[in-house]
């Protein structure tokens, strides 16, 4: 099976994506919303949460992971890779993409406090970009998804586009799940995701897992808020365990 996890509900827009490309595999959803959120925790701290999913999906039956969560993958990347023998995939701002589309154009990269102190190397890769936090939008989609008021996303938003930014990359998982309210809010902005790129590395380490087709999900957190938000998102009746 394929194990995927993120600090709550932002990996399930990855997981939808996953699940469409690949039918024939089974997941295993891990939402740690009992410790949302990721972007305001230290770097070793996200490394031991990162550690204890990867364990837990495991003793699950997951042969290959996905790090649906920008703040565990920069937090980690490197280092998780060395300490586990199985296949692990991590998902990033589509700051590349981006370049590679629109380097004519400024952009501005939406993350957490935590990915956004990788700036300097996202500067390195997109040259008109510039990264800011947004982690009480990351906060807003958590605590209120799907009755997001789109005021209070306006509000966010406009105080971070100040500078006349074309291209949006949408660098936390979260805010993929919002991407069709933000562009009703600026239809003229062209919003990044990375979901295309994150799967087609996944898909090259499909053949690992087995040809489960049952979907396991669990959490943390309220078990009852997070199969709700599920629910609705795939559209029929869930199990949800709390672990």
């Amino acid at each position: 099976m394929i194990g995927i996890f993120d600090s709550g509900i932002g990996g399930l827009s990855l997981y939808l994506e996953a699940k469409e490309k690949m039918p024939d595999k089974g997941f295993i959803y891990l939402s740690d919303n009992g410790n949302f959120p990721y972007g305001n925790k230290t770097e070793d701290e996200i490394l031991l949460l990162v550690r204890k999913n990867i364990l837990l999906l495991q003793k699950e039956g997951a042969k290959v992971i996905l790090i649906a969560c920008n703040s565990a993958t920069v937090s980690s990347r490197g280092r998780i890779r060395q300490e586990f023998n199985i296949p692990i995939v991590g998902v990033e701002p589509g700051v590349k993409m981006a370049n590679d589309l629109y380097s004519d154009k400024k952009a501005l990269v939406l993350a957490t406090k935590r990915t956004a102190k990788t700036h300097g190397e996202f500067k390195g890769a997109y040259q008109n970009a510039k990264i800011m936090s947004a982690s009480e939008l990351v906060d807003i989609i958590e605590k209120d998804y799907p009755e997001i008021k789109k005021s209070k996303v306006k509000a966010i938003m406009d105080s971070k586009i100040q500078n006349g930014e074309e291209v949006i990359v949408l660098g936390c998982t979260h805010y993929h799940l919002i991407q069709g309210l933000l562009s009703e809010i600026y239809p003229d902005k062209i919003f990044i995701v990375p979901e295309e790129a994150v799967i087609r590395q996944l898909e090259k380490f499909s053949e690992y897992a087995d040809d489960s087709k049952s979907d396991i999900f669990l959490t943390t957190g309220d078990k009852e808020k997070f199969r709700k938000r599920l629910e609705h998102l795939v559209k029929g009746k869930i199990d949800v365990r709390k672990v």
